[in-house]
């Protein structure tokens, strides 16, 4: 049977001096818990249990389906955590994983290097990880070792005394228990002077009762905690570093991979070149061939082969192929446009269905709207989708010609193959294959071949 798993999440976190649960604070695009569940799940079949405090609504909300939960009603220390939870773990569990939920770097390879070694001796003993030399300690236990270079047990850096301060080998607070020899003794974990019990002391005590206790090796970077903001900056940086070498290994050009910022959830298709200070979240995918950046930042959007994103807000969307946007323009959520876009500098487009073939100009503003094929939208175009209650929308009908700084004042319909002169405020429906011009713009002429551009903006004499 795969081993059950719990993790521990139940610490105030009082150094993050925030309202949010510490295992809820986020590492490229998810949470620390999030993270930690994810390294565990090929591992274990059924669901973890996560130890919560009783305060911690927001976690055991954030659980949701993907594990069970229990509370330890006092923080009395780790040892106490995992007695809580006893009546969730499968009965026949041969294995229970004890993890951080502040260790967003866990890997599952460790995990499993855990359980092998855990499951190989013969009276199947404990194994716990360890990091050796890292310049800082983050408050591990250290570990006690005999003559014989077996380990004896595990002392709290608190409890430690100068010497024991001073020795490297480093307890990563990550344990493989045979299941039914942690929850026999879990009960009888001493309780220390402060009132806690220390998952720690288990060690000893496995060590008394003649199993084998195996120490494992872990990568220093997989098996960093967090207390603080500043120790959060840390592991992000380094999920960071490990996001972008897949990326780069999996046929994907980070020109300054230290100044480029890709979430958990981004996927990004081969040769596609990404520029320094680009920032891609959510679940965005970018297809092959691309350029993003520099200082583009996408969240949650889909942007097809070949397309351009420079120096833009792109939020929600999802973008063609061969597409030039930007620099400077920004895509707002629940934009989708067909192929060969180019969207000038200073444009923005919201909840928006595109068409292919389109020219926007700079300075311009298409909001609930739906725009057929090759039309052309001026420089300083605008909708006018909302009268200050409700929206409304435009629909501009393919080959549209807008001349610059046109107004268009929903619901209006401008139909296929019409043209606006500069300046134009429209407010009812123009027909199709009509040149329309004026404040309000009036229908004037059939479009014809394109003299009618030179006196587009000239009013008719009057009567």
């Amino acid at each position: 049977m795969s081993p059950a798993v719990v993790i521990l999440a139940a610490g105030g976190g009082t150094r993050m001096q925030s309202r949010l649960t510490k295992p809820l604070h986020p590492v490229c695009g998810r949470s620390m818990l999030a993270w930690v569940l994810a390294a565990a799940g090929p591992v274990c079949d059924g669901r973890p249990v996560v130890v919560t405090a009783p305060e911690a609504d927001d976690l055991r909300a954030a659980c949701g389906d993907a594990a069970d939960t229990c509370t330890q009603p006092a923080a009395l220390g780790t040892g106490d955590a995992v007695r809580h939870a006893r009546a969730l773990v499968p009965a026949d569990a041969d294995t229970t994983l004890v993890l951080c939920g502040d260790m967003p770097l866990l890997q599952t390879s460790l995990l499993r290097r855990l359980v092998e070694r855990q499951r190989s001796g013969s009276d199947r003993g404990l194994a716990f990880a360890t990091v050796v030399d890292r310049a800082e300690s983050q408050g591990f236990g250290r570990i006690l070792r005999n003559s014989a270079g077996a380990v004896q047990e595990v002392v709290e850096e608190r409890d430690c005394t100068p010497s024991q301060l001073d020795i490297t080998e480093l307890n990563a607070g990550v344990y493989a228990f045979p299941t039914r020899w942690l929850f026999a003794r879990a009960d009888d974990l001493p309780v220390q002077a402060n009132g806690e019990r220390y998952l720690t002391d288990l060690v000893g005590m496995a060590v008394a009762d003649g199993l084998s206790v195996q120490a494992v090796s872990a990568d220093p970077d997989d098996v960093w905690g967090v207390n603080d903001r500043v120790q959060l900056a840390r592991v992000a940086t380094l999920m960071r570093r490990r996001i972008n070498r897949g990326h780069m290994r999996r046929g994907v050009t980070l020109v300054d991979p230290d100044h480029t910022y890709i979430d958990a959830d981004v996927r990004i298709g081969r040769d596609t070149v990404i520029l320094p200070g680009t920032l891609l979240t959510g679940h965005t995918d970018i297809g092959e061939g691309c350029t993003i950046g520099p200082h583009a930042e996408l969240d949650h959007t889909r942007v097809g082969e070949g397309s351009q994103v420079r120096q833009s807000v792109v939020e929600g969307a999802d973008i063609g192929r061969a597409c030039m946007i930007g620099p400077f323009a920004r895509i707002r959520r629940g934009t989708r446009t067909g192929s060969h876009l180019h969207m000038g500098s200073f444009g923005e487009i919201k909840n928006s269905s595109l068409g292919s073939d389109i020219h926007m100009g700079h300075f311009s503003y298409v909001g609930d709207s739906d725009v057929g094929d090759g039309v052309n939208v001026g420089a300083g175009t605008i909708t006018c989708n909302f009268d200050g209650q409700a929206k409304h929308r435009t629909v501009i009908e393919d080959g549209v010609f807008l001349g610059s700084g046109t107004t268009l004042v929903a619901p209006v319909r401008v139909s296929r193959g019409a043209m606006t002169g500069a300046g134009s405020v429209v407010t009812r429906d123009l027909p199709a294959e009509t040149l329309a011009y004026g404040v309000p713009a009036k229908p004037r002429r059939p479009v014809d071949d394109g003299s009618c551009l030179q006196e587009s903006n000239r009013e008719e004499p009057p009567a």
